[in-house]
């Protein structure tokens, strides 16, 4: 039996009566095409919202979401729709939290960085709300969110979150390996400070360094492999080293893999280098 040829740009299915020509849409493609069959008031939220943003997720989890706007309590009479395709939602949703975003209705960058609270753990989530400082959002307009929805489901995992926020963090992996020496009590580490030698001269700015202990710690992705960035990180090592410091270096199989064996080390590595250091006591939290 001879089988059907298959199309070179086959039509791709996104819901009941909505498709699209492009084999390779991306979210906002979706996103566009499933607002035209929704009702006008009908806005982008949650994962799909972040994800829109640029926030920092984690991979696989996003999925377009929708909300209906309102100005009050979400009323009765909205229905939410049977389509099993699409994930629709009777939210409270002000209108002050509600811009356009490369030409489609989306919450703000604070109100979906609050909406992850429901659906991110609290490393993710620290992941996301870093990023989002590093786009402009501020600490107050996060934590405004979190006032304006107290008890609503997640928010104390965006209470825990807030005072765990930097800036300062330049990726997603970083961010975790901050989020886990600072559960484990190790508020001694800096987020990329310059570090140099006796004679003023610049040696590094690693990801988390302890002046007082010496130690350096860098998350080494799959940027690290390549062949001069390789030989920069070895020069920088050997650097440090000469002038008393230890680089510890994490990959994703220690970050992701096994977080919890990170901060008992580097307790234990800091308590003997520097005595002098007053650690505090690890806070018991589940990262991923």
């Amino acid at each position: 039996m001879q089988s059907r040829p298959v199309p070179d740009n086959p039509r791709v299915r996104l819901a009941r009566g909505c498709y699209t020509d492009r084999a390779d849409f991306d979210l906002r493609a979706r996103c566009a095409q499933l607002l035209e069959i929704n009702p006008p008031e009908t806005v982008v939220s949650g994962l799909a919202a972040a994800a829109l943003h640029g926030l920092w997720l984690p991979d696989s989890v996003v999925q377009p979401e929708f909300a209906t706007v309102t100005t009050g309590k979400a009323s009765d009479h909205m229905t939410r729709s049977r389509r099993p395709e699409l994930r629709t939602h009777r939210n409270e949703i002000r209108r002050a939290d509600v811009t356009v975003l490369d030409g489609l209705p989306v919450t703000t960058l604070a109100r979906s960085w609050w909406a992850l609270g429901a659906v991110l753990r609290l490393a993710d989530l620290v992941a996301a709300g870093d990023c989002a400082l590093r786009l402009g959002v501020t600490i107050d307009a996060l934590d405004e969110q979190r006032r304006l929805w107290r008890g609503r489901r997640g928010n104390r995992t965006v209470a825990a979150a807030l005072p765990l926020l930097d800036q300062r963090s330049r990726s997603r992996p970083e961010t975790h390996l901050r989020v886990i020496v600072r559960l484990g009590g190790l508020d001694c580490f800096d987020v990329n400070t310059p570090i140099s030698n006796s004679d003023g001269e610049w040696l590094a700015e690693p990801d988390l360094s302890c002046e007082q202990a010496r130690v350096a710690l860098e998350y080494q992705g799959s940027d690290h492999a390549e062949l001069s960035r390789m030989r920069r990180d070895i020069t920088r090592a050997t650097d440090l080293r000469r002038a008393g410091w230890m680089l510890l270096n994490y990959g994703p199989a220690e970050v992701f893999g096994r977080p919890e064996q990170i901060a008992p080390e580097l307790r234990h590595l800091v308590q003997r280098r520097a005595p002098q250091v007053r650690l505090k006591r690890p806070v018991s939290n589940r990262l991923h």
